[in-house]
C-alpha cells in the first residue's frame, strides 16, 4: 500500500496514475482518495494524476490526539505528499474542504503550485455572529449526529441536504457508491475534523492583501444549487484574485466534479493544459 509518513508520524495514503504534469486531487470531508475516480480515469491519459486520504480518513490514519488535527496539518499534509513525490511544483484542484486546503497551500506556498482549481470553495465565518451560527446550526449539528450514529449519521447529514438533491435525483447509482463509502467512513476521524479543521475556519474576506498578491492562474468551479455562502465566496474571489475564471454549473449541488464529471474534466484539462 502506497504510504509517506508526516513529520508527525501521521501516515497517509496516497495514489498515482498516470504520466505527464502532475494534478495533486484534494477531497472533500464527505469523501476521500476514491471521490476523484470520475477524474482519474479520464484525466491520467495525459497528466500524473496523485489522490490521497487526508489524515482522519481511511486508509490513512486517524490520530486519536485531536491536537494532531486541523489547518495548519492539512496544509502541511498537502507539502510532505510533494515532498515525498519530489514534486517540485504541481496543479493543485481541491473540493470543498480540499479546497480549502488549496487554497490556503497555495497562498502559503506559492513557489510549490502552478495552478489551482477550487470546487465548491467557501469562506469560514467573517463575524463572531456568523462563527456563532455557522458552529451551532452545523458543525456542532453535524458532530452530534456523526457521535450519535456514525456513518448513518453522516449519510443522514447529505441526504437532507439541499446542495447533494441534485446528486441524489440525477444519478441514484452514483450517490448510492458516494454514500456507501461515506457511510465507512471513520467516525472518530470525522468528529476529529469537525472539531478542529472545520470548527476554527478563517475568514478568506479578511485574507484580501495575500489573494490579491498570489499570481498563479486559478479556475473556480460552482454549481448554482450549492449554499449561498459558495457563491459569496466565489464572487469575492473572483474579484480579488489577478489570474482567475470562474465556472458555474447550473442545476448542479455541491460535488460539480461528481455531478458533471464530463464537462468539469475538459475544463480542467484545458484550463491545465495552459499552463504547460
Amino acid at each position: 500500500m502506497p504510504v509517506l509518513q508526516t513529520p508527525d508520524g501521521t501516515t497517509l495514503y496516497h495514489e498515482v496514475t498516470g504520466k505527464g504534469d502532475p494534478i495533486v486531487f484534494v477531497h472533500e470531508f464527505g469523501g476521500d482518495y476514491r471521490s476523484w475516480y470520475r477524474q482519474i480515469s479520464e484525466l491520467s491519459r495525459s497528466f500524473c494524476c496523485i489522490t490521497f486520504s487526508a489524515r482522519g480518513f481511511l486508509p490513512s490514519d486517524i490520530p486519536s490526539n485531536r491536537s494532531q488535527y486541523g489547518q495548519e496539518q492539512s496544509t502541511g499534509d498537502l507539502l510532505a505528499l510533494l515532498d515525498h513525490l519530489n514534486i517540485e511544483a504541481a496543479h493543485l484542484v481541491g473540493t470543498s474542504m480540499g479546497s480549502f486546503t488549496s487554497l490556503d497551500f497555495s497562498l502559503n506556498h506559492p513557489d510549490r503550485v502552478l495552478s489551482v482549481t477550487l470546487v465548491g470553495n467557501s469562506s469560514g465565518p467573517r463575524d463572531a455572529d456568523e462563527r456563532e451560527n455557522y458552529r451551532k446550526t452545523w458543525v456542532g449539528h453535524e458532530l452530534q449526529l456523526r457521535e450519535d450514529r456514525g456513518g448513518d449519521g453522516a449519510v443522514a447529514v447529505l441526504e437532507d441536504d439541499t446542495a447533494y438533491q441534485s446528486f441524489q435525483k440525477d444519478d441514484p447509482e452514483g450517490w448510492s457508491t458516494y454514500a456507501a463509502n461515506l457511510r465507512d467512513q471513520s467516525p472518530e476521524g470525522a468528529v476529529h475534523v469537525l472539531s478542529t479543521l472545520h470548527w476554527n475556519r478563517r475568514s478568506l474576506f479578511d485574507d484580501v492583501a495575500r489573494l490579491k498578491a498570489f499570481d498563479k492562474p486559478v479556475m473556480l468551479v460552482t454549481g448554482d444549487d450549492d449554499y449561498y455562502l459558495v457563491g459569496e465566496t466565489n464572487a469575492f474571489l473572483n474579484d480579488v484574485l489577478s489570474d482567475v475564471r470562474w465556472h458555474r454549473f447550473p442545476a448542479t449541488g455541491h460535488l460539480v466534479n461528481i455531478e458533471r464529471a464530463e464537462a468539469f474534466n475538459s475544463q480542467l484539462a484545458e484550463f491545465v493544459g495552459k499552463q504547460e
